[in-house]
């Protein structure tokens, strides 16, 4: 059982390289392959299972925490929420990677070597890559040869998802890492080729820039710096001030930029701001439970209407992952997700894994982007920095102080 529990457990990572960022059915499929690891392992050794997994205690609790939050906040919204069981079923995303960290741990310490991290490597870095060439092409022909239909967006690039949203802060992540692997390249090297990592980089960094996803514009490259923090903290003051110029100064001479930041975003720029209204409205009427999980946005159109905000006709998320979890989970829920974030980020900073030292940046470029954004509402961003945080919380405690 052991061995299937590894082999069901890597197949699960191999799919899901594969899958994040060219189909959601098939990030689905990696999480069935997770479970059956699971399962198998509990079989196995169900005492070993449970200490692997208490062993990570901080980071265990704190997202167990923000799942009973969810929970609790549909239990108290039950008869207010049209399909309330499935709403609970959404905290999947969160669960699964908690319960995989056993099996993950497992993996990495007694049944993985670098052959298997190549594949997982390659895989993620070809199958991400070509998402996003296929979106490029998309853009400028109409036409997306991969899903072999038309673009989603005539203006922006969209890889293979169908919303470019999604596609354009999902990328900006992926490109947080891919710029630490640069950062880091002298340790990645033994794993994946610099010849293929330059490309890897330039493309989806093109795909980037062209899903004019400015929040995730933003949680790139002020996620950057944060690569020298620890290290050197006066050249990461030195990379924020330096971004914040450029930035500034290239928004006053481009007019290009300044319509995609201001001019023709204006209308974007409001509505966001009227998401943000309703949502501290949606709290202050729930503020202990929230509306329930994944029940903030269905009323989102009658709360406007009720309070007078601009924009009532159009219904969506909260745009923001602080203000979606307040309105939908309370106080409560807020409290635990912040208390989730904050562990897994001291985790992160305390490590000198390259895990650990590419998992920083990314959650402050999660945090940052996020304020514009709800990345945690999308379940192919969900699949991704869920993946990040397990793949963290699996990291051999006896590598974790390796400079």
């Amino acid at each position: 059982m052991l061995k299937a529990s590894m082999n069901l457990t890597f197949a699960g990572l191999l799919v899901l390289s594969l899958g994040i960022f060219t189909s959601i059915s098939i990030g689905a499929v990696s999480h069935i392959l997770l479970v059956l690891g699971i399962i198998c392992l509990i079989i196995h050794d169900p005492k070993k299972y449970l200490e692997e997994l208490i062993s990570r205690k901080h980071l265990v609790y704190s997202l167990g925490a923000f799942i009973a939050a969810i929970i609790v906040s549909v239990l108290f919204n039950w008869t207010d929420i049209e399909r309330p069981l499935k709403n609970i079923l959404k905290a999947k995303y969160f669960l699964i990677p908690l319960l995989s960290i056993p099996a993950l741990s497992l993996l990495f310490k007694e049944h993985f070597d670098k052959k298997k991290l190549k594949i997982l490597f390659y895989l993620f870095a070809i199958a991400t890559t070509v998402a996003t060439l296929s979106g490029i092409i998309g853009l400028y022909t109409g036409f997306n040869p991969v899903k072999f239909k038309a673009a989603c967006h005539e203006n922006r690039a969209c890889g293979l998802y169908g919303m470019y949203m999604t596609y354009g802060y999902g990328i900006s992540l992926f490109m947080v890492l891919s710029m630490g692997t640069l950062i880091y390249i002298k340790r990645f090297k033994e794993f994946i080729s610099p010849a293929l990592l330059i490309p890897v980089w330039i493309i989806n960094l093109i795909g980037l820039i062209l899903s004019y996803a400015r929040g995730g514009w933003l949680g790139f490259f002020f996620g950057i710096p944060f690569f020298a923090l620890k290290k050197n903290p006066k050249k990461f003051c030195l990379a924020v001030v330096f971004i914040l110029i450029s930035l500034i100064g290239a928004i006053a001479i481009s007019p290009t930029l300044q319509t995609k930041f201001l001019t023709s975003r204006e209308g974007s720029n409001n509505q966001r701001i009227a998401f943000y209204k309703t949502a501290i409205k949606a709290f202050q009427e729930k503020p202990v439970v929230g509306w329930g999980y994944k029940n903030y946005e269905p009323n989102v159109k009658a709360l406007k209407k009720k309070y007078n905000i601009a924009y009532a006709h159009f219904g969506a998320d909260a745009h923001n992952i602080f203000l979606e979890v307040m309105a939908s989970t309370g106080i409560i829920g807020l409290l635990c997700f912040l208390y989730f974030l904050i562990v897994w980020g001291y985790e992160a900073y305390s490590g000198y894994t390259l895990v650990h030292l590419l998992s920083f940046p990314f959650i402050i470029s999660i945090c940052i982007s996020g304020m514009v954004q709800n990345i945690f509402g999308d379940g192919e961003n969900l699949f991704f920095i869920m993946l990040i945080w397990s793949l963290l919380c699996a990291t051999p405690k006896e590598r974790r102080q390796l400079a």
